[in-house]
């Protein structure tokens, strides 16, 4: 009996474990959620949402502080949307991801928006910036405020951009990662 439940118990612990997710500090979230998407969206601390959500679509954000909802934001009747203020745990990764600082964005190739995810591992101001492939710079965005150690998403709008390579680049206080971005 004893060895059953101790299976059972470690059978839940690692079934936890496995559904446990990696949620960003905070979440900038432009991109339109077409009708028939399920999306569901979380962030540790803020969402700040300018999106459309579109008639048939059910969408969900959830956030431990806040989320704004700015000019732009419009839920379309026959939308479903609901905003949440929770706790929201965040499983790292494991401590050998968290000390390196990555970059990454998704969807590449875009066509109009893509999202770039960055990942600082310690506290950092931070800057952003996308230039062409010559080195000439279409956006570029810098705050005196530090940033604390945790995940970040940004949304980078192309729709204007001609058809390209771009680099997108995250400068920190220890040094700069970046990420080629296709626009189709």
């Amino acid at each position: 009996m004893k060895k059953s439940l101790l299976f059972s118990a470690a059978l839940l612990m690692g079934m936890s474990a496995a559904f446990a997710q990696e949620y960003p500090v905070s979440q900038e979230i432009a991109r339109s959620m077409k009708s028939g998407a399920a999306v569901q969206e979380k962030a540790v601390e803020y969402i700040v949402a300018r999106n459309e959500v579109q008639s048939g679509a059910s969408v969900s954000y959830e956030a431990g502080r806040s989320i704004v909802l700015q000019p732009g934001f419009t839920a379309q009747p026959g939308a479903v949307f609901e905003a949440t203020i929770a706790n929201v745990v965040s499983r790292p990764a494991s401590p050998e991801a968290n000390a390196v600082m990555t970059v990454a964005a998704a969807p590449n190739p875009f066509a109009d928006q893509t999202i770039v995810e960055y990942r600082l591992p310690e506290s950092s101001r931070v800057s952003r910036t996308l230039t062409d492939v010559r080195g000439n710079i279409i956006e570029q965005t810098s705050t005196e405020d530090v940033q604390a150690a945790g995940q970040y998403k940004v949304n980078v709008r192309g729709g204007n951009l001609p058809t390209g390579i771009y680099i997108y680049q995250i400068h920190t206080d220890k040094g700069t990662k970046s990420v080629r971005l296709m626009k189709q």
